[in-house]
């Protein structure tokens, strides 16, 4: 090496290699918008992003692909709040892979995801509420449904390994209402899966309102859920309310005499 050319082209890759590392640290974030885009078919949207790759911040808008390019427009819907990104370029070097993501409107602490370059991950436990108005961008049945209230998601700590899920994660949609009803709520209920997509438990449950729904079923490997239950009015819920509800809960599944039978997967 103490040759002056050796010397020289050590000089020119080390300059090399640190405009490389500068060049990818500093990528913008709107490259990672357009890989978000194009990795979920369209069906999430980094808006308007800002920062880095590594270090950004952009609206995420959720639509249903499904539909066309005229009407799509009218089934987006946004996260509420500006969801900040940090990936920890670093730890790419002894091959893991670390992102924090925050959203103060959307989560009660940061969202911390660690993998490894086998394909195992771990997420932390956290807490999330969004408006049950989001579902709408996710396509049917949510888009005629028109659900409102709000919906929160909690998990322990979640374990990806071998392709497979584990942990706890429980949903509750709170004041729940659907632009279909006048009904305003209609009811508050609770979903829980535990051990996830190899045989994972499934239970509905109604914590309040007029409209029962209960069920319960099973995540199988591959990630197919098949559900049975049923929603119905509440005995003793006053007339006027339960024919309001009706027309919902036909929609529901298959009229099942006054109530409806909630089958999926199956």
């Amino acid at each position: 090496m103490n040759h002056p050319a050796a010397r020289v082209l050590a000089v020119v890759a080390a300059a090399l290699a640190g405009a490389a590392l500068v060049a990818l640290t500093q990528a913008p974030a709107a490259l990672l918008a357009g890989a978000v885009h194009a990795h979920t078919g369209g069906r999430v949207t980094l808006g308007d992003p800002s920062g880095t790759a590594w270090n950004g911040q952009a609206d995420i808008i959720l639509s249903d692909a499904s539909v066309d390019a005229v009407r799509e427009a009218t089934v987006r819907t946004r996260v509420p709040g500006r969801t900040a990104w940090h990936i920890d370029a670093w730890r790419l070097l002894i091959g893991t892979l670390g992102i924090t993501l925050e959203n103060p409107a959307a989560l009660d602490s940061p969202l911390v995801l660690r993998a490894d370059l086998g394909g195992n991950a771990t997420i932390e436990p956290d807490h999330l509420r969004l408006p049950a108005s989001l579902l709408v961008g996710l396509g049917a049945p949510w888009n005629t449904i028109r659900p409102g209230g709000e919906i929160t998601l909690e998990w322990d700590t979640l374990h990806l390994q071998a392709g497979e899920l584990r942990g706890r994660v429980q949903a509750e949609w709170v004041g729940a209402s659907s632009g279909l009803s006048p009904v305003v709520p209609f009811g508050h209920y609770r979903l829980q899966a535990d051990g996830l997509f190899d045989g994972a438990q499934v239970r509905l449950e109604t914590l309040s309102g007029p409209m029962e729904m209960v069920g319960n079923g099973t995540i199988a490997h591959g990630q197919q859920l098949r559900f049975r239950g049923s929603a119905y009015v509440q005995p003793g819920t006053d007339p006027s309310v339960a024919t309001q509800l009706s027309g919902l809960i036909s929609l529901l599944g298959r009229r099942d005499g006054d109530g409806a039978i909630l089958n999926f997967g199956s």
